[in-house]
């Protein structure tokens, strides 16, 4: 018998392949673009320059407008690298193709104003050539050939040449070598050697203005309350069942956390950990040691010095006594273990001598029947039951 066939429901009819619900990314890119927060007046003559880095002296890239100064590129990105981010670049609602652009890396670099102090040291500090004069940096030539002075300058040279805005950032770095350089002038030449001693002031003043403007809270948490908090010494005896000898004094607790530090140890320290960062960041390792009797001579770290010293010692006291009493702790724990050992073992010889004692009591006919096999045998207190 035949049957009638039933028509497929819409239930019935096959799902999409994914490639038809799903839109396809492309490719990830091997050289991805970078994301710069640049600043919102930046005029249009702004260009990204290579210029030597304060510190390593390498090629590093700085932003520099000639209406405004130059600015350096720091690197903003998640605090923890297992963290999965990333950004969403979107065209504007007015672009035609309204297409986006996703950055695996969540990082980006944002413009910061630079003084051109630190622009160009490099240029003034060369190690074993200290003590010489260069000649004026900008307009000569005669280090073209061996790479020095003006000759890892070219790119910015190229900027003051371009434009009158561009003369005039380079009269604003003149003034900038004046404020931190020796000047000898002959005629119409102008040469300049670096002034540790004025360099240091110029870093005093932006030290000073940072700590006025206040450090932001985590600086201030590390660098400032944390060093400045003494550590409490206290000595505290555990209760414990166990006797004590008579010779041993009596348990004290002491404190050596003293009252709120002065406002004036505060401040030197803020002030130290300002120049610190400022050195650290722009300034040639090899240059600090020079700077640092500049900066003892502007102020006093002294009263500074001595109380951190002080915390020093407390610190390491609190060591040596918190060692101490885990050593005691541990040898109590190994009494009382000790005299538990030995009550087992005293508790077990004593079972063992008065299970001696009982078989040496029992006579010669009681060990010669404890032999004897009873299998089978009535015992006989059977005997001796009432009949019911």
């Amino acid at each position: 018998m035949k049957t009638r066939a039933k028509k497929p429901t819409a239930a019935s009819k096959p799902a999409p392949t994914s490639t038809e619900s799903k839109h396809v990314l492309p490719p990830s890119s091997p050289k991805p673009p970078h994301l710069f927060i640049l600043p919102r007046n930046a005029g249009p003559e702004a260009r990204i320059l290579s210029l030597p880095h304060p510190v390593t002296s390498k090629s590093t890239r700085f932003l520099v407008d000639p209406g405004r100064g130059l600015y350096e590129f720091t690197r903003v990105s998640a605090a923890r690298k297992k963290e999965c981010r990333s950004v969403l670049l979107a065209a504007a609602e007015d672009e035609d193709d309204g297409e986006g652009y996703v950055l695996k890396e969540a990082e980006l670099f944002v413009a910061t104003a630079l003084d051109a102090v630190f622009a160009l040291l490099p240029a003034f500090w060369g190690g074993e050539e200290w003590g010489t004069f260069y000649d004026r940096l900008f307009s000569s030539e005669d280090h073209e050939e061996d790479g020095e002075g003006a000759g890892r300058y070219a790119h910015l040279r190229s900027v003051f040449q371009a434009s009158d805005a561009g003369k005039a950032l380079e009269k604003k770095m003149e003034t900038a070598m004046r404020a931190v350089c020796d000047v000898i002038e002959m005629g119409d030449e102008v040469s300049y050697k670096l002034s540790t001693s004025k360099l240091a002031h110029v870093l005093f003043t932006k030290a000073q203005r940072m700590v006025s403007k206040g450090l932001p809270p985590s600086l201030s948490e590390h660098f400032i309350r944390l060093p400045l908090q003494a550590p409490e010494l206290s000595v505290k005896r555990e209760d414990s069942t166990l006797s004590i000898v008579d010779e041993e004094p009596p348990t004290t607790t002491t404190t050596a956390t003293p009252a709120a530090e002065p406002e004036e140890l505060k401040h030197l320290l803020r002030l130290r950990t300002a120049l610190a960062y400022l050195c650290s960041n722009y300034i040639p390792a090899s240059l600090v040691p020079q700077l640092q009797s500049h900066f003892n001579a502007l102020v006093d770290f002294a009263p500074l010095d001595v109380r951190l010293a002080e915390i020093a010692r407390l610190k390491a006291e609190a060591v040596a006594l918190r060692s101490i009493g885990d050593n005691i702790s541990r040898k109590r724990r190994g009494d009382l273990d000790d005299d538990d050992a030995n009550a087992r073992a005293e508790t077990k010889k004593r079972l063992k001598m008065e299970e001696d004692m009982k078989k040496k009591n029992v006579s010669l006919g009681v060990k010669k029947l404890a032999k004897v096999d009873v299998k089978g045998m009535k015992k006989m207190s059977s005997f001796f039951t009432k009949k019911s």
